[in-house]
């Protein structure tokens, strides 16, 4: 999802994290990657000569399509040259349609996960291997484009890939069924979860340090860590810098996501420009021509002070005042250095000091110590990111979704206890949680002394993921571990409760959620009701089980499931409305949840009624929307959303509903997994608007974690198992068929796994075969629906005749049940 800066001011406090890409303009090593972990062979979309001859006159483009989407540190081998090959440029594009414009699908300078800008730019002189530094997301496309008048003949145009890129067949998890559109739903799915999990220690740093200072090349700044720095009105920077190409640039003011008011000095141009945001792609604020007076070159060391005094800003270089302006944009942040597109820079001598002169921060920058305080090292543990190109950072409330799929596919644990704890370690004294992080950044040691948050209902999810996490592996220490933090959320969650049972959320700025682009939901939302009830419902185990009387929890389920039953529903809606503000209309998500924490106990409000309302209203031929049209025209955007449909997935198969299922899969997710549709990646999309395409135009993350829900959901339900104990020590096998012939997979566990299969024959009769690990039991349940009644039929189980519905799984031994035709 896209930055939520103008959601989360205030989370500045907490110096948090949640283009064009130039890149070098001259060659350079790329960092090898740790030997700790496996090396990955180059990805390349065609091992053929690639020739540019741009001596004609007009620039020579070449446009490498990969089929789907790849990840990882560009290079390439150069052939050979003739005449001048001094401006060549390769564009990256998870979209064909991205390459038209000429920063493609960036900037990205949200983190330091990855290059900012989606162009590099090299200046090639002769044959040899030329290769990036830093990681660029996930892309399809490669435009390749010589515009200077020389002939350019490359090979091996690639990326090294920075995750894991096991065949989808020999992941862990796997599932197949009789139909192929399904069985694509699932892989596309598994290779999201694959290209959004990040090993430890394989992000680059994101400068590269020498004894002479820090360069920088073509980089958006990254703010300084410190809750000092973030919340700064008033400071002087100084440091010093030596401009080798083009200009510099720096940063005040500036928010957790790195965004303020962006200063880039350009000296070719002779003028410095003020932006809002991170880049000089963002918007102009004021620009300003350098005084002829300055002694400001190319290869010469200057010095730059910046004063900020909220809306003023006053900038001097070498005791010449070149910037005095007044601006409205950002009142308060932190601070970070960088250089522009095309821009390459060396500081030093990095200082700054509050109003009362007291220091915020100072470094000579000549080491990578100090990298670490701008979150610009590498990434300390395996982390689950938000999208492989946009948003590579760590979200709370994506893992309930992403970790569900990762378990089921890639068995990721350790990205998923890594992320947990990373995000875990953000949980403030009053026990909610801040919703996101950078990778780059280790868990803190103690809670954070503060009571702002944002996407309050990310909270609850990240809850949510906690306990599911839990229920898979069974770890006794996990639990005992996450109980105190999960007890302290929901205790928080139970002071704001009002007398009629209803969660409140009193503070607007708490109040938004995943859909960052519409209006917050402050007071009472049936979103955040039903999200505090899942979670207190999905919880009620772990806490048990880590030493905590989980009966006033269940007791609070029941009176929070009494209230938002009996307030929150609309007889004319058939759902429950959206919130106390918003009684017009109602949520996709938030109805599905209700579904599935077990709120609807009045009979008039069952599962069936509540998907028929979804279906009938929200129903398009490219979706559901996420907002009936009441909603809608309350100012909320007509999208569809892959993140509320996994809810409504997971809803419609846990209620049995298969033609809601169905609907749900072959109109949102199977589109996005067909090879033939024009946005392709091989990845699950962000957000679509009605039609059907990315729905945020080329900034909507076309790989992206939370869109994955069918791979969890048709591994539990529709192959049919889960666990339904701590650690595997009990499962169910209970497949709702959607009318396919056969299915067939295998669910990793922390030792072992669990093997299913079933199948009709061409006669219509069951043969189902479960294989599970010692020490495990399992029940399994007939297939719904069978092909051939119950009433016709008799049942074998390991040749043996047995006359019943369910029947018992014992872990070490292969459970084999054969459906005959009664005689």
């Amino acid at each position: 999802m896209p930055s939520y800066k103008s959601l989360l001011p205030s989370l500045a406090l907490l110096a948090l994290a949640h283009g064009r890409t130039v890149a070098r303009v001259q060659p350079v090593a790329a960092r090898e990657p740790p030997s700790s972990r496996d090396t990955t062979e180059f990805i390349t979309s065609t091992a053929e000569i690639t020739t540019l001859d741009a001596t004609t006159g007009s620039s020579a483009v070449v446009i490498l399509d990969y089929g789907w989407s790849v990840e990882g540190i560009p290079a390439f081998d150069v052939v050979s040259v003739e005449g001048d090959t001094s401006t060549f440029e390769i564009t990256y594009g998870e979209s064909k349609a991205a390459l038209d414009s000429y920063m493609s699908d960036g900037p990205l300078p949200l983190a330091a996960a990855m290059d900012t800008f989606r162009v590099n730019r090299y200046n090639i002189s002769g044959p040899g291997k030329v290769s990036n530094r830093l990681v660029q997301g996930a892309f399809r496309y490669q435009k390749l484009n010589l515009s200077s008048p020389g002939v350019l003949s490359v090979r091996n145009v690639g990326a090294r890939p920075t995750i894991h890129t096991t065949a989808l067949t020999e992941l862990p998890g796997f599932f197949e069924s009789s139909d192929k559109t399904i069985n694509d739903i699932w892989s596309v799915g598994a290779r999201t979860i694959q290209m959004t999990e990040i090993p430890a220690d394989t992000v680059p740093d994101f400068w590269e340090v020498t004894p002479e200072g820090a360069l920088v090349d073509s980089l958006a700044p990254q703010s300084l860590g410190s809750a000092a720095a973030a919340q700064s009105l008033m400071y002087s920077l100084q440091f010093s810098v030596k401009p080798v190409v083009g200009g510099f640039g720096f940063t005040v003011l500036a928010d957790t996501l790195s965004s303020g008011i962006y200063f880039s000095c350009d000296i070719s141009s002779g003028k410095i420009t003020a932006h809002a945001g991170s880049t000089s792609e963002n918007p102009l604020l004021q620009a300003f021509d350098l005084p002829k007076n300055i002694t400001l070159a190319l290869g010469s060391w200057s010095t730059v002070t910046a004063t900020v005094a909220v809306t003023d800003i006053s900038v001097s270089i070498n005791g010449v005042q070149v910037v005095q302006m007044s601006q409205t944009t950002r009142f308060f942040g932190s601070f970070g250095l960088g250089a522009s597109f095309g821009h390459r820079a060396i500081f030093k001598d990095l200082s700054a000091v509050s109003a009362e002169g007291q220091e915020i921060y100072s470094h000579p920058l000549t080491d990578s110590s100090f990298l670490a305080d701008f979150f610009m090292g590498t990434n300390p543990a395996s982390t689950i990111v938000d999208g492989s190109r946009r948003d590579r950072i760590a979200y709370t409330g994506d893992l309930d979704v992403a970790g569900g799929a990762a378990l089921v596919s890639t068995h990721g644990l350790e990205y998923i206890i890594g992320s947990l704890d990373l995000l875990g370690s953000y949980q403030t004294t009053p026990g909610f949680f801040i919703p996101t992080a950078k990778i780059q950044q280790a868990p803190l040691s103690q809670e954070l002394n503060i009571n702002v948050t944002g996407l309050i209902g990310y909270s609850f999810n990240f809850v949510t993921a906690v306990a599911s996490t839990y229920l898979h592996t069974g770890d006794v220490g996990f639990a005992q571990k996450w109980a105190p933090k999960v007890q302290k959320m929901l205790d928080w969650a139970d002071s704001q409760t009002l007398e009629n049972g209803l969660f409140n959320v009193s503070e607007a700025s708490f109040a938004g959620d995943w859909n960052y682009y519409d209006p917050a939901q402050p007071g009472v939302s049936t979103k955040f009701n039903v999200l505090y009830a899942y979670s207190l419902q999905e919880s009620l185990t772990l806490l048990a089980d880590g030493g905590v009387d989980a009966k006033i929890y269940q007791e609070r389920l029941d009176s929070l499931r009494d209230a938002i039953d009996s307030q929150l529903w609309s007889d004319d809606l058939q759902a429950y409305y959206f919130s106390a503000d918003y009684t017009n209309g109602f949520g996709q998500d938030s109805n599905a949840i209700a579904i599935l924490a077990g709120v609807n106990k009045n009979p008039a409000h069952s599962s069936e009624i509540i998907l028929s309302t979804l279906s009938k209203d929200l129903g398009r031929p490219a979706g559901p929307m996420a907002f009936s049209s009441g909603i809608i025209a309350s100012g909320f955007q007509p999208y569809i959303s892959p993140y509320a449909s996994a809810y409504h997935l997971r809803a419609a198969l846990a209620s049995g509903n298969s033609d809601a299922s169905l609907e749900l899969l072959r109109s949102l997710w199977a589109p996005m997994a067909d090879t033939n549709n024009a946005n392709y990646t091989g990845s699950f999309w962000e957000t679509l608007n009605e039609e059907g395409r990315p729905g945020l135009g080329l900034s909507t993350s076309l790989c992206h974690g939370w869109a994955a829900g069918p791979t969890a959901e048709l591994t539990k339900y529709v192959l049919g198992v889960m666990p339904t104990h701590p650690g595997w020590s009990e499962f169910s096998v209970a497949p709702l068929t959607l009318g396919l012939k056969s299915a067939k997979g295998r669910v990793p566990l922390v030792e072992g796994q669990v093997n299913v299969e079933w199948k009709f024959s061409c006669g219509g009769l069951l043969t189902m075969v479960v294989e599970a690990p010692t020490g495990t039991k399992g029940t399994v349940t007939l297939p719904r629906p069978l092909v051939t009644s119950i009433d016709d039929s008799v049942f074998t189980v390991n040749g043996q005749a047995v006359n019943a519905t369910t029947f018992e799984v014992v872990g070490g031994s292969t459970f084999n049940l054969q459906q005959h035709h009664k005689v």
